[in-house]
């Protein structure tokens, strides 16, 4: 268990490293780094992790790490034992509510299982039987829960892969868009009467109905209605343009984290 009921989740994603320091069921502090390659990457975190939180002792708290960038996950681990004097836990399903119906089990992505997890501990009963949870980050991953059993989903590519797909790479047709900006996310709509407002639909609004249309064909194959999670960096940005009710918990992979080491 936590001590104190206090303790650390540290995700590593394929673009981001975030800490959160929770409390409860409150998470009090978030810190983020870009994450860096594997050649800078003892130097980056040695330098990220020993500036962390300098008015708290992190030898006193547990620490669980959800890694999905395998180049990384030993390097992170030693240099949070080098700052906290013991290495995180290793993200499990160890007392997960559910069970993991996924071929090959192990390959389904920690952060996926973290992040339905999260969902059930921010959402409870509320999600009813059947849910998806949506993470718009680097990819916009779907993971479909239904009657206690983790199915599977989808993965595309996310929003800002999207955006530098455009023109092959070879043209920069964000430049002055702000295409991942709080308002021009707001403003997207279906018809694009110029150049910028066309990346705005097929990225954005493109990326919104991929998801509702993957939730209802969901539906259809498991007979059961779904309820949307969105989850990550971007969840808040896109929730206005989804056409029916949704959940929101941007951070549903630190909640889940925070729950199997709350179990420990």
């Amino acid at each position: 268990m936590a001590e104190g009921g206090r303790g650390v989740t540290i995700k590593v994603g394929l673009s981001r490293i975030s800490v959160a320091l929770h409390e409860g069921d409150r998470i009090l502090r978030m810190t983020t780094l870009a994450t860096p390659l594997p050649p800078e990457a003892r130097t980056a975190l040695s330098a990220f992790f020993g500036t962390l939180w300098p008015d708290l002792s992190l030898k006193t708290l547990s620490a669980v790490l959800v890694c999905v960038v395998p180049d990384l996950s030993e390097i992170v681990s030693s240099q949070w034992g080098e700052r906290s004097g013991r290495p995180p836990e290793i993200f499990t399903l160890s007392g997960a509510p559910f069970v993991v119906d996924y071929r090959p089990p192990e390959t389904l992505g920690a952060d996926r299982a973290a992040a339905v997890w999260g969902a059930l501990a921010r959402f409870g009963e509320s999600l009813g039987p059947a849910f998806m949870v949506a993470d718009f980050g680097t990819h916009t991953v779907t993971t479909v829960l239904c009657r206690g059993r983790l199915l599977g989903g989808a993965i595309l590519p996310g929003l800002p892969l999207m955006e530098k797909a455009l023109g092959a790479g070879r043209v920069d047709l964000a430049r002055g868009m702000g295409l991942l900006g709080r308002d021009s996310i707001a403003e997207a709509r279906g018809v694009g009467r110029s150049t910028v407002e066309g990346v705005f639909a097929g990225v954005v609004l493109g990326s919104v109905e991929a998801v509702s249309g993957l939730e209802r064909r969901a539906e259809e194959e498991l007979g059961e209605p779904l309820r949307i999670v969105l989850a990550g960096g971007l969840s808040r940005l896109v929730a206005p343009l989804f056409p029916k009710e949704i959940l929101v918990s941007r951070q549903a992979v630190h909640y889940g984290a925070w729950k199997f080491l709350a179990g420990k």
